[in-house]
């Protein structure tokens, strides 16, 4: 019987453990802080022009590429249709330092879990 540690039962453990790890935290005020510094509630509250973040989440739930989706969508500035029927191009968000990945996953974690 061969040794439980070989290369590629370790590479299938290191995998399970990554892919089954807890997530990391949302931090809801850096969230809310980095959604109001670009606006995103000017279009995406309740009673304004664009889906709002809860149906947004609703779209998403169970979706394991969610995450990837969102972040082509936030980066790609596609034109998007707001409850009017009017077209506008959806800007893409801003962080400081520029393009930090980890606020923008923040606020995706933070939009998906409402």
């Amino acid at each position: 019987m061969g040794h439980p540690f070989t290369k590629p039962n370790v590479l299938f453990f290191a995998a399970m453990l990554a892919c089954c790890a807890p997530a990391q935290a949302v931090d809801t005020e850096a969230a809310q802080t980095l959604a109001r510094r670009n606006s995103c509630f000017k279009c995406h509250d309740e009673g304004r022009d664009a889906t709002t973040f809860k149906k947004i989440a609703n779209k998403y739930r169970g979706d394991a590429q969610a995450e990837t989706k969102i972040i082509k969508h936030l980066a790609s500035n596609p034109q998007v249709t707001f409850l009017d029927g009017s077209k506008d191009e959806h800007r893409s968000v801003k962080t400081s330092p520029a393009d930090d990945a980890a606020q923008i996953k923040n606020l995706i974690q933070w939009v998906l879990a409402h």
